[in-house]
């Protein structure tokens, strides 16, 4: 069964609404789009998007109505203000009318699946961070520079939201305490650095020169001052004009000055720009780096690189989709394929035990996700009883340290006898908590609490069960989920109640514990050697 996520692009002068198939990445499948017509109100806009959405979910054959296994959720991505958590619409400027508007509420009702809005800087960040040029980093941060001035901020692999969701409202700081005006407030980020700053930027530097008693080229060409545009400025600078290009400058050092204190703040690894900066780099980016150099920490800078977006015209339509993958806790990030090195450990073992061959797709999945996993900076949680406890145990000992390869060093200036670890606990090994645990709440949350505890957004989970039944390993999948962990269960063949809790299911062919046991070596050697070969081999 495909699984499908519906998105809805808001804006003030046109909305889209999206579907796209989320069982492997994520594949955009249809859209219908209208001009929002923002002055007829919030009645008549929600009209168009309940009947879009109903239509492009009919047209690809998808119900929604309650429970529908097909329709995860719905994501929504709209400028602010917006009080995210509650999901409601708090008077954005450019959608007059809609003030306390519950529009998440108001979409669970009608679809019948959750839904979850968002501010629009923060979405396209995810986009960014899980599609575009911040992929693979931690610390990432996105800047709208477009008709405002917005950021979403990523921090430790996780979206910075606030308590309402306000976090991230850059483009409000006061950088001057004299200067042009946005939301009444002089001398912002958003009054210099957005295309209506920039063009106000033209502005005072036309009167400056008309002051010096010269007009500049557009003003010849019988440009008007309300008709200057970051557009037809960037036009001018192109072919060379100095004034235009003076513009560009300005708006450059004043980027340079906001992007100094984020990345002071902040130690980012990497900032996504979008809109104006994709269109226009080579005119900002040297004023932009010379007060960067200037004004940042120099080992923060180094640590950090500076990109235009890279999602281009499909930003929007991403950013309302994973708007609801993030908090459902789908991830859609692109997998690359499997190195020839780890896949010849998975082509020998399985050929050594032609029995894993019937889950040599779900091991290449596993390995997929581990890999992910430890790309991001995250570990690897396992646990099990008995046998399968022993199992656990084995697993870290052939990640944290070298298993068939001589591994590079860990930190020389430490001790030049540590090794380079894919880390990874063993929740069987913590005699003095489990007992505690076990004696003082409940014994079958044992694995849950420690899951709890340690477990992050980005980690992973290894329930390991011959039966799949192991209560305190069911219980720990529910939380590792609950957590925006993935899960994976190594199982007997009929995968018991892990095989629909965890992310995938590796399930040997057979039911006779023993043999589910022997089975069981082979399969999580396969998967550290594969692991240690992506990580470590020359």
């Amino acid at each position: 069964m495909s699984h499908y996520i519906m998105g809805f692009d808001i804006g003030g002068t046109k909305c889209a609404v999206l579907l796209a198939r989320v069982d492997s990445g994520i594949e955009l499948l249809d859209r219908i789009h209208f001009s929002t017509e923002a002055a007829m109100g919030f009645e008549s806009v929600k009209q168009k998007l309940f009947e879009s959405g109903h239509a492009i979910l009919s047209r690809n054959k998808i119900t929604s109505q309650h429970g529908n296994a097909d329709l995860l959720g719905i994501g929504v991505s709209c400028g602010g203000p917006l009080d995210c958590r509650k999901g409601l619409i708090l008077s954005p400027p450019h959608l007059p009318g809609w003030d306390n508007i519950p529009l998440g509420e108001l979409l669970t009702e009608e679809f019948g699946v959750p839904a979850f809005v968002q501010n629009d800087a923060n979405a396209c960040a995810l986009v960014e961070w899980k599609l575009g040029a911040g992929q693979g980093t931690q610390n990432m941060i996105f800047l709208t520079m477009g008709t405002g001035f917005g950021a979403g901020i990523i921090s430790e692999n996780i979206l910075i939201e606030g308590v309402r969701g306000f976090a991230g409202e850059v483009g409000h700081v006061r950088l001057e305490k004299e200067g042009p005006v946005q939301f009444g407030k002089t001398g912002t980020v958003e009054a210099y650095c957005s295309g209506a700053g920039l063009a106000e930027t033209a502005r005072a530097l036309t009167r400056k020169r008309q002051s010096e008693g010269r007009e500049p080229a557009w003003i010849r060409d019988g440009l008007t001052l309300e008709e200057l545009s970051a557009k037809n400025i960037s036009e001018y600078a192109d072919r060379g004009d100095q004034d235009a290009l003076e513009v560009y400058a300005q708006t450059g050092e004043k980027l340079g000055q906001t992007l100094a204190v984020l990345i002071d703040l902040l130690n980012p690894e990497c900032i996504v720009i979008g809109s104006i900066f994709v269109r226009s780099e080579n005119l900002l980016r040297a004023s932009m780096e010379r007060v960067l150099a200037e004004e940042t920490l120099s080992g923060s800078l180094n640590d950090c690189r500076i990109v235009p977006a890279q999602t281009g015209e499909k930003l929007g339509d991403y950013a309302a989709i994973l708007a609801a993958c993030y908090p459902l806790h789908l991830d859609i990030t692109p997998t690359k394929e499997i190195s020839p090195k780890a896949m010849e450990h998975l082509t020998r073992v399985c050929q050594k035990y032609p029995s894993l061959l019937d889950i040599k797709t779900a091991v290449s999945d596993a390995f997929c996700t581990l890999r992910r996993a430890y790309m991001s900076g995250n570990k690897l949680l396992v646990c099990g009883n008995g046998g399968s406890a022993a199992d656990a145990e084995h697993i870290v000992g052939e990640l944290m340290k070298g298993f068939l390869l001589k591994r590079p060093h860990g930190r020389a200036d430490i001790h030049s006898g540590l090794q380079r670890a894919l880390p990874a606990i063993a929740l069987t090994q913590h005699s003095a908590l489990s007992t505690a645990f076990s004696n003082d709440v409940d014994p079958s949350l044992v694995f849950a609490q420690q899951v709890f505890g340690y477990g992050r957004r980005g980690d992973v989970l290894l329930c390991i069960s011959t039966s799949g039944n192991a209560k305190n390993c069911v219980e720990a999948a529910k939380t590792a989920r609950a957590l925006g962990m993935q899960a994976i269960a190594m199982t007997g063949s009929k995968g018991g109640q892990l095989a629909s809790l965890c992310d995938v299911l590796l399930n040997v062919s057979s039911d006779c514990t023993p043999d589910v046991q022997e089975l069981h070596l082979p399969l999580y050697h396969m998967l550290c050697a594969m692991l240690e070969a992506e990580f470590f081999e020359e």
